[in-house]
């Protein structure tokens, strides 16, 4: 995939690890599980679930860490600034895209909130999205 294939790029604070989109855009989708919570320092986790077919890593792909706990969640940062990074679904045919990673402000559609059963109280939820009080059915 060449630069002028992209439909948008993104990376890390500190440009360590960059990242390009092909296609048309996934929606975004919130997850406000604990963990996704934790690991994004806000309300929720906002990911697009991109074909991985649709994403190229364009540098910094071995200054990636992973961290996963028992139960096999993980999380991928960049080993510099730690910011949150695309890793791979557990089937490995997709990816989790950090939609705050994204360059600029790509126009994105919500696809959703998932584990609103652990959603904080000072969230507030301001679209019509589909909600779901755990996974996606």
């Amino acid at each position: 995939m060449s630069g002028a294939d992209f439909v948008a790029t993104g990376g890390c604070l500190c440009g360590a690890v960059r990242f390009g989109l092909t296609g048309k855009l996934a929606p975004v989708g919130f997850c406000h599980c604990s963990k996704c919570r934790r690991v994004s320092g806000t309300g929720s986790n906002a990911v697009l679930n991109v074909r991985r077919d649709r994403f190229a890593w364009l540098s910094g792909e071995d200054n990636l860490k992973r961290y996963a706990l028992p139960s096999g969640w993980s999380t991928v940062f960049c080993a510099d600034c730690g910011c949150p990074a695309p890793q791979p679904t557990p089937d490995g045919g997709r990816m989790f895209v950090p939609a705050g990673a994204l360059d600029g402000d790509p126009a994105l559609d919500i696809a959703g909130h998932i584990h609103l059963g652990s959603k904080p109280a000072w969230v507030a939820i301001c679209d019509d999205a589909p909600r779901f009080e755990e996974g996606a059915a």
